[in-house]
């Protein structure tokens, strides 16, 4: 789903403060936010969530706090993100972008905030460049530790170590006991619990994760990181400012020489080992599954969004709502308008009329009709964008 044309796109309109051309007009719009649906039953994980990523949509957001823009994403595609405890959650966000992936969208907010994304199995996490660089690879070394003490560690540590378990936390929560907490409910004990910092954290919801992803995933955003020890303790160790891990990657060899053009196109600094058809590589989990991609030579150039008429909306405006506003936030959101019959003087008063509608999964060709069924006004909507055509007066 959401990999080609005709995939869905959900333009969700988030609380802001939109310019209009007229000052006058601007003065007299209000700001009761446009909000999204409800939180979901459950938050995405593996495939279900690789595929949501891959969902192209429209998003406009300006004008509203970090934390509020990431939770109405969650609340509307059940991906969990994290926003790592570096990045002020209360940072305004100015991001738009027309029609893109899930994933893209989740990006242009991580740069809004000076910060960068990582896209795990189960959780994406927001913060500083060089946290988020080394998250995914990092939880990969710690998931092989653990699985390299198979035969050493006490069988009952080893199975809850290789379980999920629901780790979310309240607001105020200090990530010092998180972690001391997450210990006892594996069956042991943290070694040196005040190496982690004093904390309090806002309120987080995850799906169940396993004890490596979970505490990498806490430990990381203080340069932290864990140990298993020989006596079935946790310590916590000084983290790294990089890592990688090595993979090997087999090329057809009828196509190795344009593999390679490729590769050193996309990583012109990477080191490559060759045997043969394989290829030894080190580097980050982010950089093989790259790797990878161009082996199948997947490309990553922009996909047409489907037609306006086709696409599914989800909206929600709450009464009061300035009609204006809502086409404004359309527009930004990629959706080419025009409205024919009235001069702009005429059309002043009505963009100021207000209209409530909660609108989820809505086709083009009948969201916009009801979004504008107050005005007495012909609504055609086609795969270019959608026209308001008013009677002669």
């Amino acid at each position: 789903m959401g990999r080609n044309a005709t995939q869905i796109v959900r333009c969700i309109l988030i609380s802001a403060v939109f310019l209009f051309s007229s000052a006058n007009l601007l003065a007299q719009l209000q700001s009761e936010p446009l909000v999204v649906s409800a939180e979901p039953e459950r938050l995405l994980t593996g495939r279900a969530l690789r595929d949501a990523l891959e969902e192209r949509r429209s998003e406009t957001s300006k004008g509203i706090p970090l934390r509020q823009a990431l939770q109405r994403l969650r609340m509307d595609t059940g991906i969990a993100i994290v926003l790592d405890r570096r990045i002020d959650p209360s940072r305004l966000v100015d991001a738009s972008t027309e029609y893109v992936t899930t994933r893209n969208s989740i990006s242009a907010y991580a740069k809004s905030a000076a910060a960068s994304a990582s896209f795990g199995d189960n959780v994406v996490a927001i913060g500083p460049a060089d946290a988020t660089a080394r998250l995914r690879t990092l939880t990969t070394i710690n998931r092989k530790s653990i699985l390299s003490m198979r035969r050493t560690l006490a069988a009952e540590l080893y199975r809850s170590l290789a379980k999920s378990h629901n780790w979310s936390w309240r607001d105020l929560t200090a990530p010092r006991q998180l972690i001391v907490q997450a210990a006892i409910d594996l069956g042991t004990t943290v070694d040196n619990p005040e190496i982690i910092p004093h904390d309090l954290w806002a309120t987080v919801n995850l799906p169940p994760l396993t004890f490596v992803e979970f505490a990498t995933l806490v430990l990381n955003q203080f340069d932290l990181n864990f140990e298993v020890t020989a006596d079935d303790t946790i310590r916590i160790v000084p983290g790294v400012e990089s890592v990688a891990i090595q993979q090997t990657h087999r090329v057809p060899s009828r196509e190795k020489d344009t593999v390679v053009k490729r590769w050193q196109k996309d990583f012109p600094q990477l080191t490559v080992n060759w045997k043969g058809g394989s290829a030894v590589v080190t580097a980050t989990v982010e950089t093989h599954e790259r790797l990878r991609e161009l082996i199948r030579n997947n490309g990553t150039g922009p996909v047409a969004a489907a037609a306006v008429k086709d696409r599914l909306f989800t909206m929600k405006a709450a009464a009061g709502t300035p009609i204006g506003r809502v086409i404004d936030t359309l527009r930004q959101s990629g959706i080419r308008m025009r409205i024919d019959g009235r001069t702009d003087e005429e059309l002043a008063p009505l963009l100021l009329q207000t209209v409530e509608f909660d609108l989820v999964k809505s086709p083009g060709s009948e969201f916009f009709p009801r979004v504008f069924s107050t005005w007495d006004v012909d609504v055609t909507v086609n795969a270019e964008g959608v026209v308001l055509m008013f009677s002669t007066p």
